[in-house]
């Protein structure tokens, strides 16, 4: 009893001078260890601490993004979502990425046909964990600024200052029709993201009211309240892949999603795009997303990729490349020319809806990772078949490979605080 009373009496002591703000610590939360004493750096775990940074990506859709019949894909019930991010979250990934999805792509599952709606999504999860950052991921054409800074404020106290935003300018044709949203040309679409952006900007901000005159909005004394969390606002991702796209991220994103065709023909376009953020005096962090597979050994995983190979959802992965090949007509940067031809490999496609994939065991995943961090990725956001079949043995397995490769550092969690130890 005395040590409990000497331990209270020095708590009382410390608070009285507000000496426990310890922000040296990249992953400690001091508030969580005295609430209201201070407001730790927010997002902290994207903005400082490891190397390589890891997420996950889609979990708030059914198949995630894997176009797969068989009997073990993702379901995304809100029971799985809550466990994968209580798991994430104990095991040390930095953040939960959602797809926001509105229609399925048809085939005989639907993919994504049921997904949870991602402001909603965020909140939930942000009031059920500790550390982990989790998105929200926003059309722009179909939400007003207005009413997302202020949902996005809502849920960013909720999380106190854990909510990231990722910006999309839209691209779905399927799911404009059915808003009865008429779809800009390309490049349009990032200049009312533009607009958008610096509304929401602006009433984080917490300036005056004020008109703004746009293009694509015209709006008379606007303000909102309450601001974000603490200091700072939310931090933003974009994925874009065409000259216009990856010029609004770099004058406005603070990680830009880009897509891979190998690691070494990644490194100079992210040194390109690193720089140019630089000249405008932005620092911008890539990430990229990754389909795993990891087994214990490269035969067991070869058979897995074989299997879902073997029972892809034809109906949806056509309908999707159809869709890509549409709203790329017109482009004539390499990427648009990629996205126009659907020539992914087949493994790409029906595992990671064509992005870069790591299919092995535990030494070829953990390799393949940090081929890409070595390039000059900051950070990957990583689908699995099922995630929380998969998650615990990537995390028992490669995590700690990453930790010896230098590129993660050991991870330490604990009720009052957490840390890189």
């Amino acid at each position: 009893m005395s040590g409990a009373g000497n331990g209270a009496r020095t708590r009382d002591l410390l608070l009285g001078k507000q000496t426990l703000c310890r922000l040296s610590y990249p992953r400690q939360r001091a508030r969580q260890v005295y609430p209201g004493l201070c407001v730790a750096v927010r997002n902290a775990l994207l903005t400082r601490g490891n190397p390589l940074k890891l997420g996950l990506f889609g979990s708030n859709c059914s198949n995630g993004r894997s176009y797969t019949t068989v009997k073990e894909r993702w379901d995304a019930s809100w029971d799985n979502n809550l466990e994968l991010a209580q798991l994430a979250d104990r095991v040390g990934l930095e953040c939960l990425v959602p797809i926001a999805r509105w229609k399925g792509y048809g085939g005989q599952t639907n993919v994504n046909g049921s997904s949870f709606e991602s402001i909603a999504w965020a909140c939930g999860l942000l009031a059920a964990t500790q550390d982990v950052n989790v998105f929200c991921t926003v059309h722009v054409p179909l939400i007003h600024p207005l009413v997302a800074a202020k949902q996005m404020a809502t849920v960013d106290h909720v999380g106190k200052g854990r909510l990231g935003v990722n910006v999309v300018c839209g691209w779905n044709e399927d799911e404009f029709h059915m808003f009865g949203v008429a779809k800009h040309e390309h490049d349009d679409r990032y200049e009312q993201g533009e607009e958008w952006w610096s509304v929401i900007r602006r009433i984080w901000s917490g300036e005056p009211p004020f008109d703004f005159d746009g293009r694509y909005y015209q709006l008379g004394s606007v303000q909102g309240q309450p601001l974000p969390y603490g200091t700072g606002r939310p931090l933003m991702m974009n994925a874009g892949s065409s000259p216009r796209g990856r010029s609004f991220a770099i004058q406005n994103s603070d990680m830009h999603f880009d897509g891979v065709r190998s690691p070494e023909a990644s490194a100079a376009r992210i040194t390109e795009t690193k720089q140019q953020a630089q000249q405008i005096g932005r620092e911008v962090q890539i990430w990229t997303p990754v389909g795993v597979i990891c087994r214990p050994t490269q035969r067991e995983a070869d058979e897995c990729i074989q299997y879902l190979v073997d029972n892809a959802d034809w109906g949806a992965l056509g309908h999707l490349a159809e869709m890509h090949a549409n709203d790329a007509r017109g482009r004539t940067d390499i990427e648009g020319m990629y996205r126009r031809r659907g020539d992914d490999p087949l493994e790409r496609q029906v595992l990671a809806r064509g992005s870069y994939c790591a299919i092995g065991d535990a030494d070829h995943v953990a390799s393949e990772l940090q081929k890409l961090q070595a390039v000059g990725f900051d950070g990957l956001v990583l689908n699995f078949v099922n995630y929380l079949d998969e998650l615990p043995f990537f995390a028992q397995e490669v995590l700690p490979r990453l930790e010896a490769g230098g590129v993660r550092k050991p991870y330490r969690q604990s009720s009052t605080e957490t840390v890189l130890a």
